[in-house]
């Protein structure tokens, strides 16, 4: 949900007033420009008049005036062309564009030769996606001023949209050769080519243009093209022209250091990174996105641990709201979540009216599993925020892990309504209602909600697990649990909680010999992590008779979990 100012609502609220007297149907477009009126000598000066006291509010940008002033202008003269054009743009920058369009096409009929006119109508048409229209509209102007760069870039620009990547090709060939070889030409060029994966056309294309316009952000990017193709060497070089010409241009120094990096000069590199950072003229957007890609990279922060914490230092003099999330992730990735609670329970005291500084606090406090403190800070969050499903879910999944079932079906049953428009979190919502109804002793209601879950999705892997263990649990319906399960495994084959309810289906349909090769398959994917799966297999080889091989896996359980049920069938046994 989006949450407006109302300094923001003011201005679409004034916005709609205003052009309230701009209305398409007030103004029609002429039919027959034959039919138009010779004027008196009057009625060509209250013409005049009022077309300059419009041409005056619209350089104002009083549009409402203008409309109003070019509308009397043509009650004079339906012929009047300009007033067209002019109202056209008019309703163009309302958001009219269908009306401007109509609009345009009066002015058009009026003059069809008007240079301008048929520009309004190629630009209008381009976008309300009647790309025919558009490109005969350019073709016709071409014809006209073939000298016209900008023509041959805002067809080429059409064209890419379009998909035509090769016919915006060959008109840039064609203004190349009619206006002669510009920057913007090549650049868009390169861009094109870049889209085509034409690695050697686009990179023999940004040499040209670097020698043509030898500006930083070219040497910078050609440096980039060159890293890409593992060419460091020359890539350095660019990085190296473009800070010659502009000591502080961000890509340049990032890229010469990232260079370092890849090669595995470490020591050049973080002294680089030091030197960037600390320098203020880089913006903190630029530092904080290179960072988080090279927090990214296996293993890199835990391998430079000292050198990242200098790193982030400098960038945190002073924290801001950009730099504290992402320290935060670093400390999550060194495993101190408590320090990671703390920085950003800080931005969040910062940035109280934020939304994402409380998603970014409640998400690290889930992971933290600090189910108290969650719950009372999605709550918090929950009033501030009304909309928002994920405080909520929030809220109830904290109060089902602190035992207090109730109040999680409670919350999870008010954020129902706010998920209708979202199919998925409705599904999810249903199967988490699901397995706490069972929680709570309800079997009935569980089963409703895990059968409204696979109405609306009928692979969700969770409700299908779930409501198939719970069914054999209390052995009914075991085929239907059967189909279920076994579409879940067909799914994720090698997660052992779902082995094992296939597993724990099978024996209780009496089928142990296949019952344990599904558990021995789950051994190997975690099973012998979980204490429940570790009863289950030893339950199967008990039934096989494997009762030695039942105790070793019954005891593995306990040390994972004390059960009195488990010590009993122990000692069962050993008698």
């Amino acid at each position: 949900m989006k949450h407006f100012t109302c300094t923001f609502l003011l201005r679409v609220l004034l916005a709609g007033w205003l052009l309230a007297s701009c209305s398409p149907k007030a103004v029609l477009p002429v039919s027959d420009p034959a039919k138009v009126k010779p004027l008196t000598e009057a009625e060509q000066l209250e013409k005049q008049f009022y077309f300059s006291e419009a041409m005056k509010a619209y350089e104002l940008h009083d549009w409402p005036m203008a409309n109003r002033l070019f509308k009397k202008a043509i009650a004079i003269d339906a012929g009047c062309d300009a007033c067209f054009y002019q109202l056209a743009n008019i309703y163009y920058q309302s958001g009219y564009l269908y009306a401007a369009l109509s609009l345009n096409a009066s002015a058009v009929q009026l003059d069809t030769a008007n240079f301008w006119y048929r520009m309004q109508a190629a630009q209008y048409n381009a976008t309300a996606r009647q790309y025919g229209r558009a490109i005969e509209e350019y073709n016709y102007l071409l014809q006209k001023r073939p000298d016209m760069p900008d023509l041959y870039f805002d067809l080429s620009a059409l064209y890419v949209r379009m998909g035509a990547l090769d016919s915006a090709l060959l008109l840039l060939d064609d203004a190349d050769a009619k206006t002669g070889y510009s920057e913007q030409s090549a650049a868009t060029r390169f861009e094109i080519l870049t889209a085509q994966k034409k690695k050697e056309e686009a990179l023999s294309t940004l040499e040209r243009l670097v020698t043509a316009f030898p500006e930083a952000r070219y040497f910078s990017l050609l440096g980039e093209q060159y890293a890409a193709l593992e060419r460091d060497t020359l890539a350095l070089e660019m990085y190296r022209q473009a800070l010659a010409l502009n000591p502080d241009y961000t890509p340049a120094l990032l890229g010469e250091a990232d260079c370092f990096r890849r090669n595995g000069h470490f020591d050049t590199y973080f002294q680089k990174l030091y030197n960037l950072y600390a320098n203020q003229a880089v913006e903190t957007e630029y530092k904080v996105e290179y960072l988080s890609a090279i927090l990214q990279i296996p293993k890199f922060a835990s391998s430079f641990s000292p050198q990242l914490d200098t790193v982030f230092t400098v960038l945190r003099t002073p924290p801001d709201s950009l730099t504290e999330p992402l320290y935060a992730t670093y400390l999550l990735q060194k495993q101190l979540v408590d320090s990671a609670i703390t920085v950003l329970k800080n931005h969040l005291q910062n940035n109280i009216g934020q939304l994402d500084a409380w998603q970014r606090y409640l998400a690290v406090e889930y992971y933290a599993e600090q189910w108290d403190t969650l719950g009372k800070y999605a709550e918090i969050a929950h009033r501030r925020f009304p909309g928002e499903v994920d405080f909520m879910s929030m809220k109830a999944i904290a109060a089902w892990q602190t035992g207090d079932g109730a109040e999680a079906i409670r919350w999870f049953e008010k954020t129902l309504p706010l998920t209708v428009d979202e199919p998925k979190k409705t599904v999810q919502t249903y199967a988490f209602l699901g397995d706490l109804y069972y929680a709570e002793k309800n079997p009935k209601k569980a089963y409703q909600y895990y059968e409204k879950a696979l109405a609306i999705d009928g692979d969700y892997i969770v409700a299908l697990n779930n409501y198939a263990y719970f069914l054999s649990e209390e052995n009914k319906r075991l085929d239907r649990a059967y189909t279920m399960s076994n579409k879940a495994i067909k799914a994720e084959p090698n997660n052992a909680t779902y082995l094992d309810t296939f597993g724990w289906i099978l024996f209780k349909m009496g089928k142990a010999v296949e019952a344990k090769a599904i558990f021995r398959h789950a051994m190997i994917y975690g099973g012998n992590d979980s204490a429940v799966i570790l009863d289950h297999y030893g339950d199967v080889l008990h039934a096989l008779g494997e009762y030695d091989a039942a105790v070793v896996y019954w005891d593995l359980s306990l040390k994972k979990e004390p059960n009195t049920q488990v010590e009993q069938k122990i000692k069962n046994s050993k008698r």
